[in-house]
């Protein structure tokens, strides 16, 4: 009797320490979705995002066909249909403008963005 409360006890306590939620992986999670932007029919959301240097970026197509392209040719995707992504690991400091070859052009006109890439403290 006393070895069926042991595993019982044993047992409870286990299903307490799984039901405990992995804080590293929230936080891996929530820090991948604050680099991600979203791409939609003309325009990228966010417009300007700010990240450290060896931050992997990830556009998200959601609607149309579109392109990320580097203003000086620093990364380009492929035609991204609904649905592909494109990424993108920033490893040095300094601005990144970009824009869509469909629907912008160099210089932030259109269906433009900016990454801005800090140095890792």
């Amino acid at each position: 009797m006393n070895i069926m409360r042991l595993l019982l006890i044993g047992f409870l306590f286990c299903c307490m320490i799984m039901a405990i939620p992995n804080r590293g992986t929230q936080s891996r999670a929530s820090a991948q979705d604050n680099n991600k932007i979203t791409i939609t029919n003309n325009k990228f959301e966010p417009k300007k995002l700010t990240v450290t240097e060896g931050t992997n970026v990830i556009w998200e197509n959601t609607q149309g066909a579109h392109t990320v392209k580097s203003d000086t040719d620093v990364f380009i995707s492929k035609t991204l249909k609904v649905g592909d992504k494109f990424e993108y690991q920033f490893t040095k400091a300094g601005t990144y403008p970009y824009h869509c070859t469909f629907h912008g052009n160099a210089g932030g006109t259109a269906m433009a963005g900016t990454i801005v890439v800090t140095k890792k403290k």
